[in-house]
């Protein structure tokens, strides 16, 4: 039988706890009893254990041969030992990120468990989680009772507030996991592409530039306004598939779903494959020249005019407005 308790998957970048992560304990914490909402680490260390400790009542740091480095395959399998050591949780959620979305379907196939992802918000009726996520585009919202334990899922980032740190840090296990050492494969080498740049899926602002910015060259007023902004730098598939952004920048379907505070939109069309990416924004700017383009039906606010003209007067103005500040 699943207890009830609701675990999220915590996710570290930069030797930080990711703010998805936090903001799905603040969701737990409201949705479980007192105690019941649980972090799970696996690998990490004590300062991260104790980072998590300040969100969540419980942290579970799962220990053992190779899981100090992420590595889908065997994280995955990690879980998956947890479940079968500990008993079912009510849920188990996860920040639809690039590495949730990878590794939940994996824990999902190991334990026979149903997966919803993308959610942007989750409550319970009757006893049961409902997880609420966008379906046909964003242009509508399904409603999905899961009565099957353990129920797990993937929410976007930025969908669900901060929560406030406990008044007492929470305890801290550190749970022994025994894997096999070789899973069918090894990791040769790693290499990161983001260069030490905000990610679009957890930056709280995020400024993306398209095709209707004209020459490749222009993109450094993108990056002067996220600049100014403090925001992450995004991309339309346009630009990536020109090889002119790398992918990690990509918004959209093919790329990342991101729920920012605001999002601007640089000379992006607004096909759909981009704003399935990015229609949960809480506030949308979109700049083009185009009165007639898809995006202005996505945003809250829009400025018809060239984008080589506009963003760099926007960037001046909001670094005008940061100095006075």
């Amino acid at each position: 039988m699943a207890s009830k308790e609701i675990w999220v998957l915590a996710e570290v970048r930069g030797g930080a706890v990711t703010r998805g992560t936090l903001q799905l304990l603040g969701a737990a914490r409201g949705l479980a009893a007192p105690g019941d909402a649980i972090a799970v680490l696996v690998g990490g260390d004590e300062g991260i254990a104790a980072g998590l400790a300040d969100f969540a009542p419980t942290t579970l740091r799962l220990d053992g041969p190779g899981l100090a480095t992420y590595e889908a395959t065997r994280h995955a399998a990690a879980i998956a030992r947890l479940v079968e050591e500990r008993g079912a949780p009510a849920a188990i959620l996860a920040p639809a990120s690039s590495k949730g979305l990878e590794l939940a379907p994996r824990i999902s196939a190991l334990i026979g468990a149903g997966y919803l992802g993308s959610c942007v918000a989750l409550s319970l009726e009757g006893g049961a989680l409902v997880a609420r996520r966008p379906v046909h585009g964003g242009k509508a919202y399904e409603e999905i009772a899961l009565s099957a334990a353990p129920a797990l899922l993937t929410a976007r980032p930025g969908g669900f507030p901060m929560p406030e740190r406990l008044p007492a840090a929470g305890r801290i296990d550190i749970v022994p996991i025994a894997l096999p050492d070789r899973l069918g494969f090894e990791i040769v080498s790693r290499k990161s592409t983001a260069a030490g740049r905000q990610d679009v899926s957890e930056a709280k602002r995020v400024v993306s530039g398209g095709r209707g910015m004209g020459d490749p060259s222009k993109f450094a007023m993108i990056e002067e306004l996220a600049s100014a902004l403090d925001a992450a730098v995004g991309a339309s598939r346009a630009l990536v598939d020109a090889g002119v952004r790398p992918h990690a920048e990509q918004v959209g379907k093919s790329g990342k779903t991101i729920s920012p505070e605001l999002y601007v939109a640089c000379g992006i069309s607004g096909a759909i494959h981009h704003t399935l990416g990015m229609n949960t924004s809480k506030v949308v700017v979109a700049i083009n020249s185009d009165p007639d383009a898809l995006i202005f039906k996505s945003a809250d606010y829009g400025i018809v005019g060239d984008g080589a003209q506009v963003v760099p007067a926007l960037a001046a103005a909001v670094a005008k407005v940061v100095k006075k500040a």
